[in-house]
């Protein structure tokens, strides 16, 4: 059956094919046609003929280009012609000699060449077209005689000198005239065929003086010019002209016997029709005269009307002959279109039948086979649907697993922020014995293991989800690692280890993710340690290296993680990153492990897109080998930070911490000092809905601070109405209003936005970290956290308010760099203060009422806001500003002390006088004098 149909397609293709090429199996002829004059009118009769003559010619198709008198064109023009694969070429020679050699190239190439006009150098032409110039000279010169009455001076105009045409249209007319001795030609000089020649000879001859009484000019062109050049001297012609072509037209030689311009004129006819029809029969194989010669007549005021109509009656039936041509191709292209859309049609047709006998076939095979396999599709879709569902069940219950992981992981974090704090807290008492310290401090291992092994589910989810993300810098690989294996120095000599670190390298830059690789390093070098026994042999190398990845092989960097411990069976060394895997429980050491940990260390390695590999011998020990390519090109733009500042804070606020509680009597006195630095006892208000958590915190700041409380957002809020404190602690996750939106609101509202929030959470992830700090808060702490370092955030948040007020008292400019930075609503707050001051600044009854109202908050607001920020109440706020206003204009504006006094708002000299010097510490005479001598 296939093979039928193939065959009936090939069939109906052949009919399409054979019926496409019948259409257009006409042969079409390229003739070149190249012209040498710059008549217009000459030209386009030439081409109206030629154009006519081609209606009976359909196969034939014309190629013009025109040298304007210019023979090296002219042969330029001829070769480009033969670069268009021209079948024919119609020449009309500008120069017989210059013209030769590529007329003959042509002709011995095969292609015919038909010469028109003019004759060249040789035979080597297949056809010449043309007038009997010697004729025309002849039957010009007996005119002439006939207008002369056998006696007269004659003005010779010729044409170009070396053309045959001139040569042979002189001679005959010398041949004529000289049968008569009275008439003679007084001047013969070139006008090179075109009117300026003539108008330039009859210039010349009146400028001589010369007499003469007709002009014989070699064609009408040059007998114009000359008309011209006589009429614009002497008004009026007193002679006869005979010009030679006797084209149709306004600027022809027809035109100019009506207008009495010339007198007579010889018609040199084209030839173009000649042409045309003698190129059909040389292509179409017919026989020919290689000599065709042109009639001619003399055109004068008895036949010029004749002559004229009929020349119209010729264009007119041009127009005629083109719009019907038009028509005709029209139609044949529509002939050819129909017949071509027929056969189509009629193949269409066949094929149709034959596809429908095959259809029907096709379908009754279709039926018993449908039939035989409708029993089978229906158990394959039962099938299908319950392996779908087996699928979403099995999904499902993975997503569930992993939210349940990861909740109960957060959930995880609140109850050893309970159970880290106050262990670091009794840990750090110097009153405990050694027996307990140990005990204490197995306690405290274990809360950080337990907190390890949450924070790697939470990382396992979101690997999961295809939601752990690249942040990579360009940092020293050699001092990182460096860094990370010096923390298990310490462990080293307690199980009294040979624990090395090898590298050629001083300092090796690349592109990783700090945290990532951290993790990765703590994985390795953890499980060497927990599977070498006492007086093993661990070691870590970095060198560089070429490694073979996936896609390429290139430059990368080599960290090996090496030991002698226990080593893995060969059986599982394929396995071993598999996520949960770990070896069989009754024979397998790897069973110790969560199978959480390796399986994370390579997903970190694939994000940075590169390698993790593994040698081990049973007994011996084990190398794993990370690669890392060097450079930047496979990491994603938006992969790449200039530093990883999260990770950066997180070591400064451990060595904070480390070096606070390694000395709690300078802890204790650096926050006295900074309670003493304030007038009255600072307010914290705590705002987190577990209350052993809050009272957790509450404890640390309790001997410091002066502590207030709040379950949610909302219950906060209504504390801070009533008494607003110095710096929030808020949790995230609450009821009725979390730690998110609360920070959002209060860092939106003008009246307490200049409030400093801490916000706590169990949510740890670099993410969630950024959401939180886009709120608006001013710092984040993960669960659990240790209490000092609880404390250090603190004071290092109030110290900056001190630094930022200390800056204000001083010159009431906005900070702009450093840890002065403030929120922008505060700062746009003070600049407007600072304008409205500055606007009513001669109102020595402005105070705080006014400021309040023009700011647009409360009086009580307005006091705590600028207390807050600045450290100043309203009125030295006020004042102040107006002092440093004062300032500038005794530095500048060359006023008295008084002008300036009253000008700033002060109600009296002598108080501006004294307020000056209280700010400033010298007096304003004495501020003047400093700031005159400055200048001078």
């Amino acid at each position: 059956m296939k093979k039928n149909y193939l065959l009936s397609i090939l069939f109906v293709c052949f009919l399409i094919h054979f019926g496409s090429s019948q259409v257009s199996k006409v042969r079409k002829y390229r003739i070149g046609f190249s012209q040498c004059t710059n008549a217009d009118t000459w030209r386009k009769t030439m081409l109206m003929e030629m154009q006519n003559e081609l209606t009976y010619y359909p196969s034939l198709e014309l190629i013009t280009t025109n040298a304007n008198n210019n023979s090296a064109k002219q042969i330029k023009d001829i070769h480009e012609l033969l670069a268009e694969n021209i079948d024919l070429l119609i020449v009309s020679p500008n120069e017989s000699e210059p013209l030769t050699p590529i007329v003959k190239e042509v002709y011995k190439k095969g292609i015919p060449v038909i010469l028109i006009d003019r004759k060249i150098e040789s035979g080597d032409y297949t056809a010449f077209i043309g007038a009997n110039n010697y004729q025309i000279g002849k039957e010009a010169g007996k005119y002439a005689v006939k207008l002369l009455k056998g006696r007269g001076r004659i003005l010779e105009i010729m044409g170009l000198v070396g053309s045959s045409p001139a040569r042979e249209r002189h001679n005959g007319f010398i041949d004529e005239i000289s049968k008569f001795s009275e008439i003679k030609i007084v001047k013969s000089e070139s006008g090179e065929w075109e009117n300026p020649g003539g108008w330039k000879i009859m210039d010349e001859a009146l400028l001589q003086n010369l007499q003469f009484n007709l002009v014989y000019a070699h064609n009408d062109r040059m007998a114009m010019g000359a008309y011209n050049a006589f009429i614009k001297q002497k008004k009026k012609k007193d002679f006869f002209i005979i010009g030679i072509d006797g084209l149709p037209g306004s600027d022809g030689g027809i035109q100019a016997i009506i207008d009495k311009k010339f007198d007579a004129t010889l018609l040199y006819p084209t030839g173009g029709r000649m042409a045309i029809s003698l190129a059909g029969d040389i292509l179409n194989k017919k026989p020919f005269y290689k000599e065709n010669d042109l009639n001619t007549m003399v055109i004068d005021s008895a036949n010029v009307q004749a002559v004229k109509a009929q020349s119209e009656e010729i264009i007119t039936l041009h127009k005629n002959i083109e719009f019907s041509k038009q028509n005709l191709d029209i139609q044949v292209q529509r002939f050819y279109s129909q017949q071509f859309w027929l056969i189509v049609s009629l193949c269409s047709l066949a094929m149709v039948i034959i596809l429908v006998s095959l259809l029907f076939r096709a379908y009754r095979n279709k039926q018993l086979a449908n039939q035989k396999l409708e029993h089978q599709t229906q158990e394959i879709i039962r099938q299908n649907e319950e392996l779908k569902n087996i699928s979403l069940q099995l999904e499902e219950a993975t997503q569930a697993k992993l939210r349940f992981f990861t909740n109960i992981s957060h959930e995880f974090r609140t109850p050893l922020t309970l159970i880290l704090g106050p262990l670091d807290n009794i840990i750090s008492s110097a009153r405990l014995t050694p027996e307990l310290l140990k005990r204490l401090q197995m306690m405290h291992r274990n809360a950080n293991r337990l907190l390890r092994l949450i924070n790697q589910l939470m990382d396992l989810q979101k690997m999961d989800n295809t939601k752990m993300k690249l942040n990579a810098g360009n940092y020293d690989i050699i001092q990182f690692v460096r860094g990370i294996k010096e923390s298990f120095d310490e462990l080293s000599e307690k199980k009294h280890m040979e624990y090395l670190f090898t590298t050629a390298l001083s300092k090796q830059e690349l592109f990783f993710d700090k945290d990532k690789v951290d993790k990765i390093l703590f994985n390795l070098l953890s499980n060497a340690f927990k599977f070498t026994s006492e007086n093993g042999r661990i070691e870590i190398i970095i060198q560089n290296t070429k490694h073979h990845f996936v896609d390429e092989v290139c430059d990368a960097v080599e960290i090996i993680v090496k030991d002698n411990g226990i080593g893995i069976s060969e059986k599982h060394l394929a396995r071993i990153f598999e996520l949960f895997y770990r070896g069989d429980y009754q024979t397998d050491i790897i069973f110790q492990g969560t199978g959480i940990g390796l399986a994370l260390s390579k997903g970190f390695i694939d994000l940075h897109k590169g390698d993790l590999t593994v040698e081990s011998k049973k007994g011996e020990g084990t190398s794993f080998f990370v690669y890392f390519r060097q450079g930047s090109a496979h990491i994603n733009t938006d992969e790449i930070v200039l530093i990883d500042k999260e990770y950066d804070r997180v070591e400064r606020q451990i060595e904070s911490v480390t070096e606070t509680v390694g000395n709690v009597d300078a802890f204790s006195k650096a926050n006295s000092k900074l309670s003493n630095g304030f007038d009255q006892q600072l307010t914290i208000l705590i705002v987190e809905d577990n209350p052993d958590v809050r009272g957790f915190i509450r404890d640390c700041l309790l001997d410091i601070y002066k502590v207030m409380e709040a379950s949610n957002g909302k219950e906060a809020f209504d504390i801070i109405d009533q008494e607003e404190p110095d710096l929030i602690i808020c949790d995230v996750m609450m009821p009725v209003m979390d730690g998110l939106a609360f920070t959002e609101k209060l860092k939106s509202d003008l009246r307490i936005c200049h409030i400093p929030v801490i916000l706590l959470t169990a949510r740890s992830t670099h993410e969630q970290k950024i959401e939180g700090l886009e709120t608006g808060a001013d710092s984040y702490m993960p669960k659990p956290f240790n209490s000092k370092h609880l404390l250090v955030r603190v004071r290092k948040l109030i110290e900056i308010r001190q630094k930022i007020r200390k800056h204000y008292q001083e010159n009431l400019l906005l900070p702009n760099t450093g840890e002065n930075k403030i929120s922008q609503l505060d700062s746009s707050f003070l600049k407007k203060c600072n304008k409205i001051i500055e606007k009513n600044i001669q109102n020595t009854e402005y105070g705080v009422e006014e400021l309040s109202n023009d700011v647009g908050l409360s009086r009580v607001h307005v006091y705590r806001k600028i207390k807050h920020l600045t450290g100043l109440s309203v009125s030295e706020f006020i004042r102040n500003t107006k002092l440093n206003k004062a300032a500038v204009l005794l530095r500048e504006s060359g006023k008295s002390i008084a002008e300036i006094a009253y000008e700033t708002g002060f109600s009296s000299p002598s108080y501006f006088s004294k307020s000056f010097k209280d700010y400033y510490k010298i007096s304003p005479s004495e501020f003047n004098q400093n700031s005159a001598s400055d200048n001078g």
